[in-house]
C-alpha cells in the first residue's frame, strides 16, 4: 500500500512537471499579446505626449530644460530622440512609441527572472516571472510610453547582475554603470540608491562573518561601483555644459521640483510614522527569508532584494513628496516575486506529497487569473480609449505648420513648441499659486501669434485661462484664434470687437453665409486684421463669429454658444 500511494504520489509529481513549463509558457505569451492590445487602446496618460514633446524637441535640435522645458532626468528622451524622427509627424504617434517600451518590458521581466532563479527553485522562477508579466502597478503602467520604463528595466537589470554572481571589481563596475544609467533617466534613482545601501548592509549583517569578504575587498568593490556610477552622470552634465544648458539642467531637474511643503509632506505629514514602525517587520522578514535560504549566500541575497523593495516601499510612501502610479513600475516585479515563492513555499508545506505539486502550481495560476480580470474590469483592452489625444494630434497638424506654436499643457501637441516656458503639471501649478511664477501666458501667446491652443482645463493659470477664453473659440479638440460677436443692440446692427493678436480671420454667420461691411469696407471674406478695435455691421439679424481663416479652409467651425458675448 506505501508504494502505491508513493507511486500515485511520483505520478501526480511528473504529470505536474510535464505541463507546467507549457503553462508558463502560456501564462506568458497571453500577458505578451494582452499588452499589445493594450498599447492599442490602453487611455493616454498626460506624461506620454510630455516626454515625446520633449524627445522631438532633441530630434529637431532644442535643447531640452533651454528651450524646452522638463523636469524629469534627460537620458531616456536623448534614445528616443531618433525614434520619434524616423516615426514622423503623425497622429498617432503614442500608439506607435510604445511599441518602444515592449524590449523594456522584456528586459525587465527577464531580469526578473534571472533575480528569481538566484534566489529561488527554478520553478518558483517560472512562476513568479508569469506574475511579474501581470503584475498590478507594473502591467499598465509600463504599458504607457514613460521615462519610468527605462528606469525600471536599468534598476531590475542592476539587481540581476549584483545576484547572479560573486561581487567581483568588474561586476561591481557594471552594476555602478546600470546605477548610473537608471539616475540619468529618473532622480527618483536616489531613493532607490538609499534603499539598496541599506538592503546591502543587511545584506551583510545576516551573512555568517567566515562568509564574509575583508573589509578591504568590500571597499574596493564599494569603490569600483562608484566609479561606474559616476560615468553615465558626468557624460550627461559635461554634454549639458558643452551646450550652454547647465543651468536650465540643474533648475528642470534639481531645483523646480525641491518645493518645500510639496505634496504630501504638507497633506499627511503623519506618514512619516511608517518608517520606524516598518523596521521591525523588515527585520524579521530579512531573517527568515536568511535562515530558511539553502546556504548563506543565496540568504544574503534574499535579503538585498527583499530590503531593496521593502525600503523603497516604505520610503516612498512614507517620506517622499509625490507618489504616483509609475512610482511602483521597479518594484512591483520584485513584490510578484517574493510573494510568488513565499505563496508556493507555503502551500507546499501544508499539502500532501500527493497534491504537493498540482496545489503550488494553482496558487501562482489564481494569481494570475485576478490581476488579469482586475484589469479587464478596469479598463477594457478591446474599448479604443486613445481617441482624445489622437484627434488633438490630428487637428493640430492640419491647422499648423512646424514653425508655429501651440499652448497646451504639458506638450499634447507633441509636434509643436509651447509658447509659454513651463509646462502645466503640479509642481509648476503649485509654483504659479505661490506667487513663485509668472502667469505671463497672455504676454507669450500675442508674442509668438500663436493661433492654437488647447481645450479649457482647470490646469490652466487664472489670468492666462481668462485670456484664452476670450480670445480663442472651440472647434473641437482645439481652440484656435477668435471670438463670438456681440449682439447688434442698436437699429444699425454695429458689433465692435477687439482683436489682440493679428493675424488673417474670417466672419462666419450661425445661419448662412456672413454679409455686411468690415470696418467700412464691404465684406467678401478673409483678410488681414491688425491688433485693435474693429467693427463689423452684418446686412440681416444672426449670430457671428470672428475665427481665424485657417481653421475655416481647413473645415474647422466654431460651435456657436448663443448666450456667450464676448
Amino acid at each position: 500500500m506505501p508504494e502505491d500511494v508513493g507511486s500515485s504520489a511520483g505520478d501526480g509529481a511528473s504529470r505536474t512537471e510535464a505541463i507546467e513549463p507549457a503553462v508558463v509558457a502560456t501564462a506568458l505569451v497571453g500577458a505578451f499579446a494582452l499588452r499589445v492590445l493594450y498599447l492599442l487602446h490602453y487611455r493616454v496618460d498626460s506624461d506620454e505626449p510630455q516626454h515625446l514633446h520633449v524627445a522631438w524637441g532633441w530630434a529637431h535640435g532644442l535643447v531640452q530644460y533651454r528651450q524646452v522645458f522638463d523636469n524629469h532626468a534627460p537620458l531616456f528622451h536623448v534614445l528616443c530622440a531618433p525614434l520619434v524622427r524616423l516615426v514622423g509627424e503623425r497622429p498617432d504617434v503614442v500608439l506607435v512609441m510604445r511599441f518602444a517600451m515592449l524590449p523594456l518590458y522584456v528586459g525587465s521581466l527577464a531580469a526578473t527572472y534571472v533575480i528569481a532563479a538566484a534566489l529561488f527553485p527554478a520553478r518558483h522562477a517560472a512562476w513568479a516571472t508569469a506574475v511579474a508579466a501581470l503584475a498590478p502597478g507594473f502591467f499598465l503602467n509600463s504599458v504607457e510610453f514613460r521615462a519610468d520604463d527605462l528606469w525600471a528595466a536599468l534598476w531590475l537589470i542592476a539587481l540581476a547582475v549584483i545576484v547572479r554572481g560573486r561581487l567581483t571589481g568588474r561586476r561591481a563596475t557594471l552594476v555602478g554603470l546600470l546605477l548610473g544609467a537608471t539616475l540619468a533617466t529618473s532622480l527618483k534613482t536616489t531613493l532607490l540608491l538609499t534603499s539598496l545601501t541599506i538592503a546591502g548592509a543587511g545584506a551583510l549583517a545576516v551573512t555568517p562573518p567566515s562568509a564574509r569578504a575583508s573589509w578591504r575587498t568590500l571597499a574596493g568593490r564599494i569603490a569600483a561601483g562608484l566609479a561606474g556610477l559616476l560615468v553615465v552622470p558626468t557624460v550627461v552634465v559635461l554634454g549639458f555644459a558643452s551646450l550652454r544648458a547647465l543651468d536650465p539642467l540643474v533648475y528642470g531637474t534639481i531645483s523646480h521640483n525641491a518645493l518645500p511643503g510639496l505634496g504630501l509632506w504638507h497633506k499627511t505629514p503623519q506618514r512619516i510614522l511608517l518608517l520606524p514602525l516598518s523596521v521591525p517587520l523588515l527585520g524579521v522578514g530579512a531573517r527568515l527569508l536568511a535562515r530558511t535560504a539553502p546556504t548563506p549566500e543565496v540568504g544574503a541575497r534574499r535579503t538585498l532584494v527583499f530590503l531593496a523593495a521593502g525600503v523603497y516601499l516604505v520610503l516612498l510612501l512614507g517620506a517622499w513628496p509625490l507618489v504616483t502610479r509609475e512610482d511602483f513600475i521597479p518594484v512591483a516585479p520584485l513584490v510578484a516575486l517574493l510573494a510568488t515563492s513565499a505563496g508556493m513555499s507555503l502551500v507546499a508545506a501544508f499539502s500532501s506529497p500527493r497534491r504537493r505539486g498540482a496545489w503550488t502550481m494553482a496558487m501562482p495560476m489564481v494569481a494570475i487569473v485576478l490581476a488579469t480580470q482586475a484589469m479587464l474590469r478596469s479598463s477594457p483592452p478591446w474599448v479604443d480609449a486613445t481617441g482624445e489625444s489622437t484627434e488633438l494630434v490630428a487637428a493640430v497638424l492640419r491647422l499648423t505648420t512646424p514653425d508655429e506654436y501651440v499652448m497646451d499643457l504639458k506638450g499634447e501637441s507633441v509636434f509643436r513648441r509651447r509658447p509659454y516656458y513651463y509646462v502645466l503639471e503640479y509642481i509648476t501649478k503649485e509654483r504659479l499659486e505661490r506667487g513663485l511664477l509668472p502667469d505671463s501666458i497672455p504676454e507669450d501667446l500675442v508674442a509668438t501669434r500663436t493661433s492654437v491652443v488647447a481645450e479649457d482645463r482647470n490646469g490652466i493659470p487664472p489670468r492666462g485661462r481668462a485670456f484664452m477664453a476670450a480670445n480663442y473659440l472651440d472647434i473641437g479638440p482645439v481652440r484656435v484664434l477668435g471670438r463670438m460677436l456681440p449682439d447688434g443692440d442698436t437699429a444699425e446692427r454695429r458689433r465692435a470687437f477687439e482683436v489682440v493678436v493679428p493675424g488673417r480671420y474670417a466672419i462666419l454667420a450661425e445661419h448662412g453665409t456672413a454679409s455686411g461691411a468690415l470696418d467700412g469696407v464691404p465684406y467678401d471674406g478673409a483678410r488681414w486684421l491688425a491688433a485693435g478695435t474693429h467693427e463689423f455691421v452684418p446686412e440681416r439679424d444672426d449670430h457671428f463669429a470672428l475665427l481665424w481663416s485657417k481653421a475655416v479652409e481647413t473645415g474647422f467651425v466654431p460651435f456657436f454658444d448663443t448666450g456667450r458675448t464676448s
